[in-house]
């Protein structure tokens, strides 16, 4: 793997793991309204959730290139298409996240909830196919392939760990709160550049 290769891959991980949403809400109450602590263990569950997500995704795209190129092709430029529609949707979307429910459902333990949060939101496995379809090709060894999946699933733990170290300060949560439709703007145009960009690599 280059690191041009990996810089990209962390990228757009990082970019999918920032993209303000429910989990992020789960991760931020857990950290304000128990202590830090359960709020790290929510990041590493909600880390493996993806990291599961990621394994389905690798092994589901490898397996249509195996048997049928053209509708990975196909796959490729949907999921171009669905990059975009990400991308602006995020931007004129309204999203109103509530981070001061200190009243948790369920009894489960913080690690749990993480990984449960991740796991029932299916737009998660679109995300990853639309995204390593870019990434996965017949020439890719098992190498490369068990990157993308530990890639997504550290990047991903490891952005929530610092959120949750940031929202334990008081100024640096209301700062959140009050930038959140600027934050969610600024990835739906991130968003949108990635899926020109991947468009205009097709006929390149």
């Amino acid at each position: 793997m280059t690191v041009i290769l990996f810089t990209q891959i962390v990228f757009v991980c990082l970019l999918g793991a920032m993209s303000p949403g429910p989990s992020m809400v789960v991760v931020v109450n857990n950290a304000i309204f128990r202590n830090k602590f359960n709020g790290i263990l929510t990041a590493f569950g909600h880390g493996i959730g993806i990291g599961i997500y990621a394994l389905f995704a690798v092994l589901g795209i490898s397996l249509v290139i195996e048997t049928n190129l053209m509708v990975f092709n196909t796959i490729k430029i949907l999921s171009i298409i669905f990059l975009l529609y990400l991308g602006i949707q995020s931007f004129f979307k309204e999203t109103a996240l509530n981070f001061d429910q200190n009243k948790m459902e369920g009894g489960g333990i913080s690690f749990l909830e993480g990984l449960s949060i991740a796991m029932l939101n299916p737009k998660i496995f679109i995300w990853f196919i639309a995204i390593y379809s870019q990434f996965i090709s017949i020439k890719n060894d098992i190498f490369l392939n068990i990157s993308l999946i530990l890639i997504a699933s550290l990047v991903d733990a490891l952005w929530y760990v610092f959120l949750v170290n940031l929202v334990t300060y008081r100024s640096v949560l209301n700062l959140i709160k009050n930038k959140i439709k600027q934050i969610q703007r600024s990835i739906g145009v991130l968003f949108i550049i990635i899926s020109i960009i991947l468009f205009i690599s097709i006929f390149l």
